[in-house]
């Protein structure tokens, strides 16, 4: 199946339940699908029970639509401090706060840049600093907590 289609499904199904999918990867584990859902909510909080019932949810449409019939692994999780950041809304929700671009290709001689989030606008990302990209030539985009904002989250 496509991926762009099975992450519609899924962001359907995680919707249906008042969560959004953040991320969803796809690898291979002893010749098997890993299908790794990375869900969160609007506030940010989501539980170890949730992402069971998640995963559920998740494991019955895949399997009502036989869509990995020799088998699948299925890992449901939060997407933790540094989560990735790819949707619009979620550049807007965290406004302010400092990520990590990786580039697709290098922007005056680096393919990764930190700053904090300055605005979203039309598809271009505004970093503190001036830098602007485009969402189109951003590989990966990541929330950069300092280690005060971590440990702050762990108590």
């Amino acid at each position: 199946m496509d991926k762009t289609i099975l992450e519609n499904e899924i962001s359907t199904a995680l919707a249906a339940a008042g969560f959004d999918l953040v991320d969803l990867r796809i690898a291979s584990h002893n010749g098997k699908p890993l299908l790794q859902v990375f869900a969160d909510r609007e506030n940010g909080n989501i539980t170890l029970d949730e992402c069971g019932t998640l995963s559920e949810t998740i494991g019955e449409y895949l399997d009502a639509g036989n869509i990995y019939a020799n088998g699948y692994f299925l890992e449901v999780s939060s997407p933790g401090v540094d989560r990735v950041v790819k949707k619009e809304k979620d550049f807007k929700r965290f406004m302010g706060r400092q990520v990590k671009v990786k580039l697709k290709r290098p922007v005056n001689g680096a393919r990764v840049h930190y700053g904090a989030i300055a605005g979203f606008e039309n598809g271009e990302l505004a970093l503190s600093g001036g830098s602007k990209f485009s969402l189109e030539d951003i590989d990966e985009a990541r929330l950069h907590p300092a280690d005060e904002e971590i440990l702050r989250n762990e108590k």
